[in-house]
């Protein structure tokens, strides 16, 4: 194959997922590490790719971010094998929140036990209904069209009544200071939840460390469980306390 053509390739899978390293080329293209760099040092030059430590990235990433229609359908398979890990721990009979993310829609209908889930996802309350042994808790407000949820005081008030066993969270960025989400609405809801939970599981891409969004949902030391793609760096890894568990997602989940 060609350089021109490879690049090409290239630049479309960089599209579909986000986020390419040196590593991911080299495996979906069967070329060599420095037929990789150059092949990356070329997508640089011309200005087509954000050049980072190991690998690139598309040009407008952390500059727009795609709805929930978007995201869903540019599902990776590194979500899905987040989302099965995710789904093994849930238990039957406890009472769960639910953030709205494309991952835990995909958790969501791997559920099959009876539960109670709050959610304000207007995708997981659809998943969860045809779950007949999971109660489906709603929470009240006004439909945000763009990203699917529900946001209102009242769904705050009504998160401030309940006590979840477990709060499933997504994030949008990461960083030492907190845990985020683009919409102010949506990270007072999940804020809340999060407050209102006696653990707190968080599920995010690894390339969420990268974070230009705006509104924090907690501070890194609520988090009780991380659930990845990816292992840490060190500076990734100091950012979470010592008693925080770190669960790598890997192929083997979806066999």
């Amino acid at each position: 194959m060609s350089q021109e053509k490879r690049v090409e390739l290239i630049k479309q899978l960089l599209e579909e997922r986000q986020e390419l390293t040196t590593k991911d080329i080299m495996s979906e293209f069967g070329v060599s590490q420095d037929t990789a760099r150059r092949d990356i040092v070329l997508l640089d030059k011309r200005g087509e790719v954000k050049r980072t430590h190991g690998g690139i990235l598309p040009l407008d990433f952390g500059n727009k971010v795609p709805n929930f229609q978007s995201r869903l359908a540019h599902f990776t398979r590194q979500k899905t094998q987040i989302a099965l890990v995710a789904a093994d721990y849930f238990q039957a009979h406890h009472v769960y929140f639910v953030d709205a993310s494309t991952i835990l829609l995909k958790t969501c209908q791997n559920l099959n036990l009876p539960m109670t889930v709050f959610t304000h996802s207007l995708d997981n309350c659809m998943a969860l209904a045809e779950k007949s042994k999971i109660t489906v808790k709603t929470l009240s407000g006004t439909l945000d069209h763009q990203n699917r949820f529900f946001y209102s005081n009242s769904a705050i008030e009504e998160l401030n009544k309940v006590a979840f066993d477990t709060a499933f969270i997504a994030a949008s960025g990461i960083d030492a200071n907190g845990i985020y989400l683009l919409n102010q609405g949506d990270a007072e809801v999940v804020g809340t939840a999060v407050k209102r939970a006696r653990k707190v599981i968080l599920v995010a891409e690894h390339k969420k460390f990268i974070n230009t969004s705006y509104y924090s949902i907690c501070s890194p030391d609520k988090i009780s469980m991380f659930i990845t793609d990816k292992v840490l760096s060190e500076n990734e890894r100091s950012i979470f306390p010592k008693n925080t568990e770190i669960r790598i997602a890997s192929s083997d989940t979806l066999n």
